[in-house]
């Protein structure tokens, strides 16, 4: 069977989404569980096609299964459309399916997978590859789906979650071929060291998906997925929802890194502040194993915003971990949320300058968005809050629900001053300007200007970001209860 991988692209965010392609390591973990067939990827973020393009990659296809996150879901609609054109079967799993099944009632989705596909997509292509065909009786007893039986939507039994993970196989990096990802204009390859996550954020879908308890590979096989890593990747990437969670063990990794000779690339992943603070030891490690730059969700100013989100972080934890990683020539890419519960028109502008003074290297705004599966959606659904049922404005930038305190358009504007005050000062490249002492004067800084080059080649996408934050995003017309 020639089973044709799809990684469906955003339908349009802001520029900032295109400094950043990564592989698509839900696809590349997916491929090996099914080795004896053969494999085509089409990923549609790192390189799009024209619609003559993907029908003829279709056409040599026995089935087709798509990775989507919300904001793209128009995307692999249209995916899916295209694929009934040649009567293929089509089936979607990622975030999407897996915090909204009902996708399925869209007849061009088969079958949804509900969260980890490794063990599920197996069995699925099993019961096609023997009967030609996905009916109710051979789709029944596979745990963790979601099809259609004539009018109804049949969701079965859930699948556990995979307590092992390294037990899974390894991540096929021949499925993305000689496709080009990109990290802030530097080659990227890509990684996943645990899945889920100890905290529960309002906003956050993580444990909706991957769930509550986390797991976590052992250092050992962390390393081997390093060492499989393309060596002429400038940037490795950690796509955990946080890699810190056990300092002990990003230690053990971090030694066996440098151990196996793998600390000369620059690696990057998502961390919190309080275990920075915690563990400044394992901090220094893991810059000698190649770290240069972190993640950390910085969320508001106000702790009692931190407090309502279920963040367990206090102001003064977040500036002090900025310090320490600073101190030591790491770059802070730092995530604010634009309209948390509680805050009104003036409180998050308090924010926005909190950001600035904070001298974060990159800051993503976001405009607060309920996802299903999280507190913030109950909350959300429960007072009535969310004015936009369109999945595709799901994008975390274009505002889709108001709060007690804030309309959608004043939440539109706010994240158009965020990024515009932070990007786009007053002075001409003052956002340079104001950052180059400290990476001119530290030595441990010197390492971006070796990025400098490949980073100057991205002028069109820096342009198309200045273009973006030049305006609110777009408000729809209310559409009604979601």
């Amino acid at each position: 069977m020639n089973i044709l991988y799809v990684n469906a692209a955003n339908s349009g965010s802001i520029g900032l989404d295109s400094f950043l392609r990564a592989p698509p390591l839900s696809l590349m973990y997916l491929s090996p569980t099914v080795p004896d067939h053969k494999k085509f990827l089409l990923d549609l973020k790192s390189k799009p096609m024209k619609d003559d393009a993907i029908h003829n990659i279709m056409s040599k296809a026995d089935l087709v299964a798509i990775s989507s996150f919300t904001p793209s879901i128009k995307n692999a609609i249209e995916i899916a459309r295209m694929a009934k054109e040649h009567n293929l079967p089509v089936v979607i799993g990622g975030y999407h399916a897996s915090l909204i099944p009902e996708v399925v009632k869209d007849p061009i989705f088969d079958v949804a997978v509900r969260r980890e596909g490794e063990l599920t997509f197996p069995e699925l292509v099993a019961a096609l590859d023997k009967d030609g065909k996905w009916t109710h009786n051979n789709l029944k007893d596979i745990q963790g789906i979601a099809y259609m039986k004539g009018n109804d939507m049949v969701q079965t039994e859930p699948r556990p979650l995979i307590k092992d993970l390294d037990t899974l196989p390894m991540p096929d990096r021949g499925l993305i071929g000689g496709t080009n990802y990109e990290y802030f204009g530097c080659s990227v390859d890509s990684l996943e060291s645990s899945r889920g996550c100890v905290n529960n954020c309002h906003f956050c879908c993580v444990t909706a998906h991957c769930g509550k308890k986390w797991r976590r590979k052992s250092p050992e096989r962390v390393v081997r997925e390093i060492a499989q890593c393309h060596r002429s990747a400038r940037w490795i990437t950690y796509q955990d929802s946080e890699l810190t969670i056990d300092m002990k063990r990003v230690r053990a990794i971090s030694d066996l890194v440098i151990e196996h000779g793998l600390d000369k690339q620059w690696y990057s992943a998502q961390a919190r502040a309080d275990d920075i603070v915690k563990d400044v030891e394992t901090v220094d490690r893991m810059v000698e194993s190649g770290f240069r730059m972190l993640f950390l969700g910085i969320e508001s100013v106000h702790q009692a915003s931190l407090d309502r989100i279920g963040k367990n972080l206090s102001e003064e934890t977040i500036r002090q971990a900025v310090k320490i990683l600073h101190d030591r020539g790491v770059s802070i890419y730092g995530a604010i949320v634009i309209g948390n519960l509680g805050e009104t028109f003036e409180m998050v502008q308090q924010t926005i300058k909190y950001a600035i003074d904070l001298d974060l290297d990159i800051v993503q705004f976001t405009a607060l968005t309920p996802y299903p599966g999280t507190r913030l959606w109950d909350e959300a659904v429960a007072a009535n809050w969310i004015e936009d049922s369109d999945w595709t404005h799901y994008d975390f930038v274009r505002p889709v629900m108001r709060t007690a305190e804030l309309t959608r358009a004043q939440i539109a504007e706010l994240v158009h001053q965020a990024y515009k005050s932070f990007y786009l000062p007053d002075n001409w490249g003052g956002y340079f300007w104001k950052r180059a002492p400290r990476f001119f004067s530290q030595k441990n800084y010197w390492w971006f200007f070796k990025m400098l080059p490949d980073f100057l080649k991205n002028i069109p996408t820096v342009y198309n970001l200045v273009k973006d934050i030049s305006k609110p995003a777009p408000i729809e017309e209310f559409t009604g209860k979601v």
